[in-house]
């Protein structure tokens, strides 16, 4: 029988937009970071394989960790036009959706935080880009490789 508290919690994250966080992990269960690359001084490149989902024959949804090391963050800061909010960035998380026969995946939630754990930013952009090919050989390509067997 699963306690009251806990399928309180459940709901409350679902009401809260949580559920992506926890969505296809064993009850009780923690992230399985699988580490796909690592650029020394740069990134390191996970996804979270029990958050995998499968929504739709030929689909995938995952959860992807991309912690940054000086070079990486150097980069990333860059690219979000070294704005002072992101400073102590020091992971990003990525929710793509991914057309498996497609080869092409869409961006749907990004989450930035600290050293601390503490969000800087979040996105919800489910809905709001398009597909795109995923490059033959990139981090998310191989993905792409293991999850659409």
């Amino acid at each position: 029988m699963i306690p009251r508290q806990f399928m309180v919690a459940v709901m409350v994250a679902l009401a809260a937009g949580l559920m992506p966080v926890i969505a296809g992990r064993a009850w009780g269960g923690g992230p399985e970071w699988v580490e796909v690359d690592t650029i020394p001084d740069h990134s390191t490149f996970a996804y979270d394989k029990s958050a995998v989902v499968r929504p739709a024959p030929g689909m995938v949804g995952v959860m992807i960790r991309m912690i940054y090391m000086p070079a990486g963050k150097e980069e990333a800061l860059e690219l979000m036009g070294n704005a002072k909010r992101y400073e102590g960035l020091a992971v990003s998380f990525f929710s793509y959706d991914i057309d498996c026969k497609g080869e092409k995946s869409r961006l749907t939630r990004v989450v930035h935080r600290d050293g601390k754990g503490d969000v800087i930013a979040e996105f919800d952009l489910t809905g709001k880009t398009d597909w795109e090919e995923i490059p033959a050989a990139s981090r998310l390509d191989m993905i792409r490789e293991v999850e659409c067997k």
